[in-house]
């Protein structure tokens, strides 16, 4: 009998099946998938997860409203081959982003996301590599939170971040044992470990999509696809894709995917973390958006960036190991228009930096820094991350100073990391740059005004004491960012034969002041002052 069911656009809804044989790999010997057409004729086909004993299940979200039609294709054997069944799908009626616009694409322009129906997506992501279960479900020492996980990631979401970068951590690292609790070996191979899943991974994947995050999800890092081999990597792809991969994703593949090693295991860290990305490219039915989480480098790395299934650049600009430049962003999103580059690692709020003459907490202000400044040379978007969080401190005597935790040598707790002031100013950041519609901005070059002269052309590229400058194509808005190095105003160019009016906004505060009421450019020009105070400023500048 055919099954039926009701969901709203883009919900997941699951769809289970039991078969009539047994196989000595439930999840190796057999595949189970289902083409779904909905009612335009498009086809998205998803194969069945297994899910313990005779047990299959299919996840599947609707993408567009009305009927949508499933065949199973599957074995002979299992006595669902040719079963049918119906999904209708109705009208998302709730207010979160991802279900009433759709999951990410590239938007046409090729520089930033949008969401399926075009909506501009702007990129707030929060760090979380050991989400999956380390970060406890039913307990907390927040004196606010009941949960250590639902908390962090509830208050993630008021403070306007619509992206959780996390990884699995399915290595099978020595110090958990040397096994891995996504998997288990029997004498027919390896084996989805199904309690897991049930019992904590999908509480956990559920939870962040019914907030309406966005999980930017990576499988492993990048040395256990030596240690554990492709085959195993693609085995891993092929069942979250199958379980998760009807929720909001995006998928990161692993964590700085070349790794740190010299020639060759450089080239073959990419190489084989490329078989595995290809292997998603093939079976995912919802061509959900791919990417790698990126390795430190300099110049910024830039592997994979001209093969089809990468679709934009997440880049990590490190903490501090690296000097972080303007330069550096201006000079790769010019050399790398065609995909939407997002800064996805960069000074964690309250991380121990990696500086040569000695390390530093990093604060608010200098993560915040690196936001704006990606962000005012090409970036789309910016991942926070805080110490004591990414690396799951639970309480002070967790701690201890070696060699290894270069990191955490201040010893921050995840429940004094998640109180940070820098998540909040990055929710202001979003708030900003949605309001003046970053998708439309483009960043000029802009020559600086100081003490020690006036510049009246700009250099090829912008300095550590230059304004950086973003503007509309039509020469409407223009928006200018001061760090705390600019020492004076700026030229602002080629702007309209109009009235404008310029606003100060605060980084740290999110209030805005007056600069101008009514300026008028003389010959397409204006003088812009330098900023109010030591801190670093925005200033904006409209056409009335």
């Amino acid at each position: 009998m055919a099954q039926t069911f009701s969901t709203e656009a883009w919900r997941q809804v699951i769809i289970p099946y039991e078969i009539a044989a047994d196989y000595d790999n439930p999840f190796l010997d057999v595949s189970i998938q289902a083409a779904f057409t909905g009612p335009d004729g498009q086809t998205i086909t998803r194969e069945a997860y297994w899910d313990g004993g005779r047990s299959y299940k299919f996840a599947f979200a609707p993408i567009t409203e009305g009927i949508w039609s499933w065949k199973v294709s599957a074995p002979k054997e299992t006595g669902i081959s040719g079963e049918t069944g119906t999904v209708s799908c109705v009208p998302y009626t709730g207010d979160l982003p991802i279900y009433r616009h759709g999951f990410l694409r590239v938007h046409e322009s090729g520089r930033s996301l949008c969401h399926a129906d075009g909506t501009p997506f702007f990129w707030l992501g929060d760090t979380h590599w050991e989400f999956a279960y380390r970060e406890r479900w039913d307990e907390s020492n927040h004196p606010e939170m009941d949960s250590m996980f639902r908390g962090m990631a509830d208050r993630r979401v008021r403070q306007g971040f619509n992206i959780y970068q996390t990884n699995l951590r399915s290595d099978a690292w020595p110090d958990r044992g040397g096994e891995s609790p996504y998997w288990r070996k029997g004498d027919a191979g390896e084996y989805p470990n199904v309690a897991f899943y049930q019992e904590e991974l999908d509480r956990r994947m559920y939870y962040l999509a019914d907030l309406g995050l966005v999980n930017a999800l990576g499988f492993g890092w990048f040395m256990s696809v030596f240690s554990e081999g492709i085959a195993h990597w693609k085995n891993t792809a092929r069942y979250i894709l199958a379980r998760y991969g009807a929720l909001p994703i995006v998928w990161t593949l692993a964590g700085e995917v070349a790794g740190y090693a010299p020639e060759p295991d450089r080239t073959n860290f990419i190489n084989a973390w490329r078989e595995v990305a290809l292997w998603i490219s093939e079976h995912d039915g919802y061509r959900t958006l791919q990417t790698a989480h990126y390795d430190n480098h300099r110049p910024f790395s830039e592997y994979y960036y001209d093969e089809d299934w990468y679709d934009f650049t997440l880049n990590q600009a490190g903490h501090g190991d690296f000097r972080i430049s303007a330069h550096d962003f201006y000079s790769y999103c010019q050399a790398h228009p065609a995909k939407p580059f997002v800064e996805g690692e960069s000074m964690y709020e309250f991380c121990s930096t990696l500086e040569e003459s000695g390390t530093r907490l990093c604060t608010a202000d200098m993560l915040r820094r690196v936001a704006y400044t990606a962000i005012q040379c090409g970036a789309c978007g910016y991942t926070y991350g805080a110490q004591g969080i990414w690396d799951t401190v639970w309480k002070k005597n967790e701690i201890s100073p070696s060699p290894v935790s270069v990191f955490n040598r201040f010893g921050i707790t995840w429940y004094e990391a998640i109180d940070g002031i820098g998540a909040a100013q990055m929710g202001y950041l979003r708030r900003f740059y949605e309001e003046l519609h970053f998708e439309e901005l483009r960043p000029v070059l802009t020559p600086g005004l100081s003490p020690f002269g006036d510049f009246e052309e700009p250099g090829e590229h912008p300095s550590m004491h230059d304004p950086l400058t973003l503007a509309a194509p039509d020469a409407d808005r223009f928006v200018v960012y001061y760090n705390s190095n600019t020492r004076g105003g700026c030229r602002i160019r080629n702007m309209r034969d109009c009235a404008y009016t310029a606003q100060w906004f605060n980084p740290r505060t999110a209030e805005w002041s007056v600069c101008e009421e009514r300026l008028t450019p003389e010959d397409g020009c204006w003088r812009a002052p330098g900023r109010p105070d030591g801190d670093d400023w925005l200033l904006v500048i409209k056409s009335i």
